[in-house]
């Protein structure tokens, strides 16, 4: 009986021991999972926002702060928290049964804002977002959201989505200018509130807002908003403005405004007509900074369809003409800039043909950028405007609703070396872009690309300048006698430079399977002959009658009239004559494009 005893005893102990370990095995993994809460975040889509910052860009979390509070509201650490590093997702496990508050504070700010303070908090009464700096708001995009939790007696991971919403609002200073061009005399805006405490100064935990702060001098320039807690009421003040004057007089405006409300998520408007002594001259500037307050473009991007780069009407020009200019059918003025290189300082004169006979200044650009293509409105096309002649005469010019191309001349003015170096071109060669029979099934024409369409204006612009060059002329009269034509006759180097500047241009197109076709306006080159005739394709070493510039020298001398029973396609006369000198005017600099870089470089 005692052995039977025993043996039920260890059988027993034996039983428990396994149902023991089964038990802490399950235990464990409930454990792990008890009171697991997973919140997501996304933020607040406000039509006032949109949800976007100033420059226009998607908003993204880039600071997250958070809390849990017990139902006394005393704040707690859980056992486990886990924020994703781009705070999409929050996981906290350890609750136990009970009711929480949980709340969050983000910004969309990378690094601390000047006045910022953020404390850590004991109880959901304490301060949390904090503004310590006198006289200006705290200037950044915050958002808040408050949430009650309960856990429940099962302990159930929950998974829960949270949006955050604004706790500031912004004030946006709307100026009435006469034109966008205006901005070019603001030097400095600033504005101020008439109440010392009309702001408040913090948010609290619990989401309450408290303190008072006020609004001096803060400045606003480029921007013209900023953001900031709400306010106790509506509020008054001035926006001060200081402006220069062309002659470099600086003046300060000072526009009252009222009903200046503040609040959560919401943009509140300062609309203010600004004056300027010079509101109603015709003339304006644009410098870098504007472009972007204009309808800028740039030709031969990646993206850019063939139905645009084939249509001579769009991307066409003439060779020693790269820039254009003319008035859109939208009355505006269109400016085009067939060059990898930009220019600087140019100055643009008009006539009003059934108004005047005089030229006026009408515009002025800083820079125009390579491969430029943007339109900028003329406001004289809408009120009456004052322009100044070459003496200093003032002529007011009634508005031109409906101004077009023929109604004006344009011409310009510019120091730039570059556009010097166009000046020197003494050729009107038609430069445009075609298919072929790429579309046909041909042997050998294929389509041309954005990327080769800007080598093929760069190879335009260059072979045009070189054959206007003292340095090619020079070159050429050591060729006399040597350069034959079809019927093996010396070529008269006279007729032949009068016919090169006389061919009427060239029609770009790209082939595969041959360097090139060529004859009268057609002119095929393969993909690596528009890339590869630069003087740095090759090899400082290196011969400079390489295949490409062979090939594109070779094409020009069919489309000379000449063939290949000429030594202006074959052998080492015309291409090498070409080849030589190119590259040597590459090296030292001499052409408008001289590198591959040039090209390679730019955005596409």
């Amino acid at each position: 009986m005692k052995m039977m005893k025993i043996s039920m005893l260890l059988l027993w102990i034996l039983v428990f021991a396994s149902c023991s370990g089964d038990f802490e095995r399950e235990t464990d993994n409930i454990s792990s999972r008890m009171g697991q809460v997973t919140f997501l975040f996304g933020l607040q889509e406000d039509d006032a926002f949109i949800v976007q910052t100033r420059s226009g860009s998607q908003e993204q979390i880039a600071r997250m702060w958070y809390a849990v509070a017990d139902k006394e509201g005393k704040i707690i650490k859980p056992l486990y928290q886990k924020l994703e590093n781009d705070f999409s997702k929050l996981t906290i496990e350890g609750l136990q049964q009970g009711d929480y508050t949980l709340v969050f504070l983000a910004t969309t700010s990378v690094e601390e804002e000047a006045g910022e303070a953020i404390k850590e908090p004991t109880y959901l009464s304490d301060d949390w977002l904090m503004n310590l700096t006198e006289k200006a708001p705290l200037d950044a995009v915050y958002f808040y959201k408050k949430i009650e939790l309960q856990i429940g007696r099962e302990q159930t991971p929950v998974s829960q989505l949270v949006t955050l919403e604004r706790c500031v609002g912004r004030v946006d200073v709307d100026l009435k200018l006469s034109s966008d061009y205006m901005w070019r005399f603001i030097r400095k805006i600033d504005i101020t509130f008439d109440d010392s405490e009309g702001i408040y100064a913090t948010l609290g935990v619990n989401g309450q807002y408290s303190g008072s702060k006020g609004v001096e001098a803060y400045d606003i320039t480029g921007k013209c908003s900023f953001y900031s807690l709400p306010g106790h009421k509506p509020l008054s003040g001035f926006v001060s403005i200081e402006s220069e004057c062309s002659d470099g007089k600086l003046f300060e405006r000072k526009y009252r405004f009222t009903g200046c409300n503040i609040e959560p998520g919401r943009v509140s408007h300062i609309s203010i007509d600004y004056l300027h002594p010079e509101n109603q001259d015709g003339f304006f500037c644009v410098r870098e900074e504007d472009f972007v307050r204009f309808r800028t473009d740039t030709m031969f991007l990646a993206d850019e369809p063939r139905d645009v780069f084939y249509n001579s009407g769009r991307r066409s020009f003439y060779a020693n003409a790269p820039l254009q200019m003319s008035i859109s059918n939208e009355h505006e003025l269109l400016v085009k800039f067939f060059s990898p290189v930009g220019i600087q300082d140019v100055t643009v004169l008009c006539r009003f043909n059934k108004v005047s006979t005089e030229f006026f200044e009408l515009a002025h650009f800083d820079r125009i950028y390579p491969f430029m293509e943007a339109s900028f409105p003329l406001p004289v096309v809408d009120s009456e405007r004052t322009f100044t002649t070459s003496n200093g005469r003032k002529v007011v010019v009634p508005a031109q609703h409906e101004l077009a191309n023929d109604d004006v001349t344009l011409v310009f003015r510019t120091d730039d070396p570059f556009m010097k170096k166009m000046e020197q071109i003494d050729s009107h060669w038609f430069i445009r872009f075609s298919a072929y029979s790429a579309d046909a099934g041909h042997a050998y024409w294929r389509h041309m690309n954005p990327l080769l369409c800007r080598h093929g204006v760069a190879l335009a612009l260059n072979m045009a300048f070189m054959f206007s060059s003292e340095e090619f002329n020079a070159e050429m009269n050591n060729y006399e006698g040597r350069l034959k034509d079809n019927g093996g006759n010396p070529i008269n180097l006279d007729a032949l430079r009068q016919r090169i500047r006389n061919h009427g241009g060239l029609v770009l197109g790209c082939v595969s399977g041959v360097g090139g076709l060529g004859g009268g306006n057609t002119y095929g080159l393969a993909g690596y002959c528009y890339t590869g005739v630069y003087f740095d394709a090759t090899p400082p070493d290196a011969h400079p009658h390489n295949y490409p510039r062979q090939a594109m020298f070779h094409e020009y001398g069919h489309c000379l009239g000449y063939n290949h029973s000429s030594t202006m396609t074959y052998g080492d006369q015309w291409t090498v004559l070409c080849a030589t000198v190119f590259v040597n005017m590459g090296k030292e600099d001499k052409l408008p494009v001289c590198s591959k870089n040039i090209v390679g470089e730019l955005p596409m």
